[in-house]
């Protein structure tokens, strides 16, 4: 507040002067509305002497502390939940000029916003509850200017990321992108953007409604956005498979990997002259085999099955959890590909050119 314009109201009171002259007299001089209504509202209408200040809001260093991490949370909430709605809309409008390293980053990228979801969410939903409960023992501390301050600067980070993410998605189109994804992209970005944004100005505006309907307000907004990060993490994992399905994913992958750690060990002894081995036994014991962990199942730590068709070629065999669990996470050459349950590969050890042939 301006000191000369708060000097001129105590003083003014202090005289006995009714609010409303006061009110037209400042006006008059040039100062704005709401500076005039702000200084009045400074010193309570009391029967007294002496004009009364009004106790104004003090943000403690602890409250600080929770509004930061309140919107610090909000931040990662917002980026997260777009995050895995961007990462799921890539999954379900597959773009055949995506290739496959872009279909296993939308997988992480689901499993990293979920993962920020799970910790962030919950401690936003904790600090808000926090404060509400301050506030509502102390209505004044509402308008804290270091709360306003914070307010607006996430509405100007909401403003940013409207504009920005909105730009990104026109680049993306004119790179020939498909429609359909930018168009999703754009409503997801509107969305979340549009609902902080329209929520804490909202918010701005409504300081002065009835405690009782804020609050009620505030309760049906929170209810709403458990529910969407609910929703948001439920279908991320319907998408990028649940932790065990992960899990036994990994596994697979593991699988392939030592079968062509085998494979091209096999093509290593037969290339120098030397004879295939009987069994993978033999075969790890060799100088210069890889480690033995490569000759085993990474889960039963049983060898693999091995079998010498002919001098130039040999048949793998491996148990595998799922069905071409490998595609689109591991990268694994197509010939790799495999059902659910126990599979063999008949590799050539000869050194030639171009892929395996697998039964």
């Amino acid at each position: 507040m301006n000191p000369d314009l708060q000097s001129f109201v105590r003083e003014s009171l202090a005289r006995g002067l009714p609010r409303p002259a006061i009110r037209e007299q400042l006006l008059a001089a040039g100062w704005r509305a709401e500076e005039v209504e702000s200084a009045l509202a400074a010193f309570a209408e009391a029967d007294f002497p002496v004009p009364v200040p009004r106790r104004r809001p003090y943000l403690s260093a602890r409250e600080a502390f929770l509004y930061l991490v309140l919107f610090a949370t909000l931040y990662i909430t917002a980026f997260d939940l777009g995050l895995v709605l961007f990462a799921c809309l890539d999954r379900w409008l597959p773009d055949a000029a995506a290739r496959e390293h872009a279909h296993r980053a939308a997988v992480e990228g689901i499993r990293g916003g979920i993962a920020g979801l799970v910790i962030a969410f919950p401690i936003f939903l904790f600090v808000a509850t926090l404060i509400g409960r301050a506030v509502e023992r102390e209505p004044e501390t509402r308008g804290s200017k270091v709360r306003k301050w914070l307010t607006y600067v996430t509405l100007f980070v909401a403003a940013l990321v409207i504009i920005g993410d909105l730009s990104f998605l026109v680049q993306r189109l004119l790179a020939g992108e498909l429609p359909a994804r930018v168009l999703w992209k754009s409503l997801v970005v509107l969305g979340i953007a549009g609902a902080v944004f329209g929520h804490y100005l909202a918010d701005l505006r409504g300081e002065e409604r009835d405690g009782a309907v804020r609050r009620r307000r505030d309760a049906w907004r929170g209810w709403a956005a458990a529910v969407a990060v609910a929703a948001a993490v439920a279908v991320g994992l319907v998408t990028a498979g649940s932790p065990r399905q992960a899990r036994l994913r990994a596994l697979d992958a593991e699988r392939v990997s030592d079968l062509t750690g085998i494979w091209g060990q096999l093509k290593r002894e037969r290339s120098g002259g030397a004879p295939l081995p009987a069994t993978l036994q033999e075969l790890a014991a060799l100088p210069g085999a890889p480690d033995a962990e490569v000759f085993t199942d990474p889960e039963t730590r049983e060898f693999y099955g091995y079998r010498v068709v002919d001098s130039v070629t040999v048949e793998l065999c491996a148990t595998f959890a799922t069905e071409d669990s490998v595609m689109g996470e591991g990268g694994s050459p197509v010939f790799w590909r495999h059902p659910g349950g126990r599979h063999c590969f008949t590799l050539p050890v000869r050194p030639r050119r171009g892929p395996p042939v697998t039964d």
